[in-house]
């Protein structure tokens, strides 16, 4: 194939499916004139482009193509009609590009239907077009940069020092270049660039490079870590420092691959809004589609895994979900439904989840539906958390339509979208309230390549369990009678009131118990696939590695309880286990009523999972668990003394250590710490002891002044003391001193837990923030406005909601200066459209601290552009 015309179908084939996206959203919001602009401008490039490669069948249907969108460019409405006969002239094109792709040259074929549909809009249009015209056509309007669609060809791009766009350079000089497709409409905001994307260099390179370099990369991990195991027997000087150096080394290089691989979930989005515009029609609803954490990046492999499950969901959410728009008003709710669509990085995996605001899960015609297919008994269903019975709807053949459809209604889908999803490792939940809504929760790996595990043993031999699935593990030591029962021929371990199933590792394995496992010390390792927890006793944890994961032979791969192999630092062979092929091949199932009891109680809701520790000496001390990414146990002889502070190297990598209390004096062997991740790196957090992992409710009574603690609260009748991470994070890693002063932030906020939570990342990010409480008075809360150059507004308080409030901050002069960004547990459509008509520039969630992080630095960037216009125009 040519290599001209190779660049213009890989250039074509990027940006084509990000025209569909562009147009629904202009179907929906015909003012917006960039929209149209941008999708003519591209199908005016392929059109130049075809007549100059002499692809004559795309040159017609590009050129009747172009001549409607001439139309709406110049001001004629957008009708469904129009929108679907310029999508079906997109497939049309992308077809052809395809079979160019495969056979080198453009196929025969007939469009003259198309054609014709196309020609014959536009000659019955043309006389509407002349007179509709406006000004409006004329206005500028900025488009943003949205992810790219996903590409045929296997190539990708990275950073370069030269790059030339083929398809523009091909064109005929006249011809504008095809401009990137904009975003499709969702709340997240992206941080201003410092220049143009369309700038940005790149060059292309074939995937089966990247994975070469991958395979590469793993092997020279597995190399590395080898080296570590010998250097850590012996004593000779001379190799450490440049061993540590060569592992920094290798962990810089295979962060860079992996960023190669990694692709944003943006390209899973591009085909969304079609979909749902084509689920809307079909189905006779209004439904809006609201994306959110495009640019969480995941592995290109797992994107293309989780495209058909994802589609799948939404579906099923259209379908079932939304109401028709008669039955929304008559509930009192918005005409249009919403689908959302949100990822986001949480604990080593993303979080993918589904969501919509429709009529909720019938659970009677679930039970219903599960009795008549012999699932369960009415008996079993009585004792069940509505939890439990919506695992039925992911069992083959499972369907409560009423209708067979072309959507859905034959109960085949749900059932591969959990087994798709557990072949790679995740997992997938469902919740509902019934008339509100339902959510779907995937959690799925960054990546199949390299995962950290632990090495656990048993019965003196070694196995690789990875880190993502384990929760906590629990030292059974002389108490394992006490903690370990046998409860009708089934072992359950009892941890803080809550009765989890578990089994002997070896059992399941395979392997005989040993005179020294009998006598040694067992850990409970506690797990969680989807909403399950289980445990494996195993004798000990052996080490924490970054692992190579490799494919099992076709001899054993029937064995499910194991998911690869890899081969340790010390050249051994170790088969890596499947936490979701142990819980399908036992069989795990809650039988804890306490644990049912905890599910139905609505204050369970309000609980959150603590660590607690001992620093020093005074009251015991908590932390969130979600800031903690993992605990490590840290030998005192590897801690190291670098620019005054302290260092370990952790798996390949320096982090800094910050005793939590100075009366930590260094002198045991080891310590635990707990390790939190920041926006720049992970820091450690020495303490003197864990004491436990805990679910309790978390209610400040007692505010500190002491910098390093948030204050103290009350937990199962013990004060504790619930310390400030930001603290923490500025110790150890000061911000740099950049010659100018950090930009002021005021956090206001009722919700205490929710200031916790968001103010360190703010405070590491380098801002200079002050967390307040909202005032009764609010005009003391505006007073205050003029002394920061960010406001972040807890919009769910109350003081907030009143008609005067809003009408203030709607009137604010200084808006543009000084932008306000409100957060809510859950922002929706209604509530962010009124967020922004009153005066804030966006509505985020509570827990989403990337989106709040990029939302402020593109905000605080437009208002300095504010500022320098109003004083230009002064002078």
């Amino acid at each position: 194939m040519d290599e001209l015309l190779r660049d213009f179908l890989t250039e074509t084939t990027e940006h084509i499916e990000g025209a569909e996206t562009q147009l629904v959203h202009f179907e929906r919001n015909p003012s917006d004139m960039s929209l149209i602009t941008s999708i003519f401008r591209l199908v005016h490039t392929i059109k130049g482009t075809s007549s100059f490669l002499g692809l004559e069948r795309l040159e017609r249907v590009g050129h009747a193509a172009e001549s409607v969108m001439g139309m709406l460019r110049d001001g004629v409405a957008p009708t469904q009609h129009s929108v679907t006969i310029i999508l079906a002239a997109i497939d049309r094109i992308k077809t052809i590009i395809e079979e160019i792709g495969r056979n080198g040259g453009e196929p025969p074929g007939d469009d003259s239907e198309i054609i014709n549909a196309l020609e014959a809009y536009y000659a019955q249009g043309s006389d509407t077009a002349a007179a509709e015209t406006s000004a409006k056509a004329a206005e500028p309007a900025v488009s943003e940069q949205a992810p790219i669609a996903e590409v045929s060809q296997p190539i990708v791009e990275v950073p370069s020092v030269s790059a030339e766009p083929v398809a523009a350079a091909a064109a005929a000089p006249s011809q504008p270049k095809a401009e990137p497709a904009p975003k499709e409409g969702k709340s997240d905001a992206q941080p201003k660039q410092g220049g143009s994307t369309a700038n940005q260099e790149s060059i292309r390179v074939s995937v089966e490079t990247i994975e070469r370099m991958m395979q590469l990369v793993s092997e020279l991990v597995l190399s590395r870590n080898q080296l570590l195991e010998l250097a850590r027997h012996r004593e000779d000087d001379a190799i450490k420092t440049p061993l540590q150096h060569l592992s920094t080394l290798t962990s810089d290089l295979q962060d860079a691959v992996m960023r190669a691989r990694m692709q944003p979930v943006g390209r899973l989005y591009a085909n969304l809004p079609r979909l749902v515009r084509e689920l809307s029609t079909s189905l006779g609803k209004n439904i809006d589609l609201i994306t959110e954490g495009a640019d969480t990046e995941l592995d290109r492999q797992l994107i293309e895994v989780i495209r058909d499950p994802l589609t799948h969901l939404i579906r099923n959410c259209a379908d079932h979900g939304i109401e028709r728009p008669e039955e929304r008003l008559a509930k009192g709710k918005p005409e249009r439904g919403e689908i959302r669509v949100s990822a986001a990085h949480e604990a080593g995996q993303i979080t993918i989840d589904i969501a919509d605001d429709g009529k909720g899960l019938d659970t009677e015609r679930i039970k219903a539906k599960i009795t008549s297919q012999g699932l369960a008994t009415e008996q079993d269903l009585r004792s069940m958390s509505n939890e439990e019975i919506y695992r039925y709807i992911f069992e083959p053949g499972f369907s409560t339509a009423q209708v067979v459809s072309n959507v859905s209604g034959r109960g085949v889908g749900m059932d591969v979208v959990r087994s798709n999803i557990e072949a790679i490792g995740g997992s997938v939940s469902l919740s509902s309230v019934e008339g509100k809504g339902s959510r779907f929760s995937l959690r799925i790996p960054l990546t199949l390549a390299i995962a950290p595990a632990l090495i656990i043993e048993v019965a003196g031999q070694r196995f690789a369990l990875p880190q993502t699935s384990v929760v906590e593990a629990v030292s059974l030591g002389r108490n394992y009678k006490d903690l370990i029962q046998n409860v009708q021929n089934a072992l359950v371990l009892k941890l803080r009131e809550e009765v989890i199933p578990a089994v002997e590792l070896r059992e399941v394995v395979g392997l005989s118990a040993t005179s020294e496992s009998d006598e040694s010390e067992k850990l409970a390792v506690v797990m969680r696939v989807g909403t399950d927890s289980f445990c494996i006793i195993v004798d000990s944890v052996a080490d924490i590695q970054e692992i190579v994961v490799k494919p099992l032979s076709a001899s054993l791969a029937h064995l499910k309880v194991f998911s690869g192999h890899t081969i340790l630092g010390d050249g051994s062979v170790v088969l890596i286990l499947d936490p979701a092929g142990i819980a399908a091949n036992l069989g795990i199932e809650k039988s804890s009523d306490k644990k049912r009891e905890q599910l139905r109680d609505q204050n369970a809701l309000e609980r959150r999972r603590l660590v607690m520790f001992r620093a020093g000496s005074g009251a015991p001390k908590v932390l969130p668990l979600s800031l903690v990414s993992r605990i490590e146990m840290v030998e005192t002889s590897r801690i190291e003394s670098s620019d005054g502070r302290l260092m370990v190297l952790l798996q390949g990598r320096l982090m800094p250590i910050v005793p939590i209390s100075p009366e930590i004096d260094m002198s045991r062997p080891s310590y635990p710490v707990l390790v939190v991740a920041t926006e720049k790196r992970s820091i450690g957090l020495m303490t003197d002891e864990i004491v436990d992992i805990l679910e309790e409710k978390l209610e400040i009574q007692l505010a500190s002044a002491n910098s390093e603690l948030v204050g103290s609260a009350e937990i199962r009748g013990e004060a504790v003391e619930l310390i400030d991470v930001a603290h923490f994070i500025r110790m150890a890693d000061p911000p740099s001193k950049s010659g100018t002063a950090p930009q002021r932030v005021l956090f206001a906020a009722d919700d205490q837990l929710v200031r916790d939570m968001l103010c360190p990342a703010l405070s590491a990010a380098g801002y200079n923030l002050v967390a307040t409480t909202i005032p009764s008075d609010i005009s003391e809360l505006f007073n205050q406005f003029t002394s920061f150059d960010a406001i972040i507004l807890d919009a769910d308080a109350p003081a907030l909601q009143v008609p005067k409030f809003l009408q203030a901050l709607r009137d604010r002069k200084d808006a543009a200066r000084i932008p306000a960004i409100g957060i809510s547990t859950t922002p929706n459509g209604r509530t962010s459209r009124i967020a922004t008509e009153n005066g804030m520039t966006a509505l985020l969630s509570k827990h989403d601290r990337h989106t709040l992080l990029e939302t402020l630095a593109y905000a605080l960037d437009a208002a300095a552009d504010a500022k320098a216009t109003s004083m230009e125009i002064a002078a």
